[in-house]
């Protein structure tokens, strides 16, 4: 089973990047939106059961 969660947060937020950073996201993408440069990352993990 794989779980994947993919934050969203604007990147001028110095407390949400160090959040995601802390917990292993890893950036995809930075895009303009809302009138702001905005950060786009993912984390993944891999589960198996059995």
């Amino acid at each position: 089973m794989r779980y994947s969660f993919e934050p969203c947060t604007e990147a001028a937020n110095d407390s949400a990047m160090r959040l995601a950073a802390k917990q292993g996201f890893t950036e995809v993408e930075r895009f303009e939106e809302y009138g702001a440069e905005q950060w786009f990352g993912v984390w993944s993990s891999v589960t198996s059961f059995g």
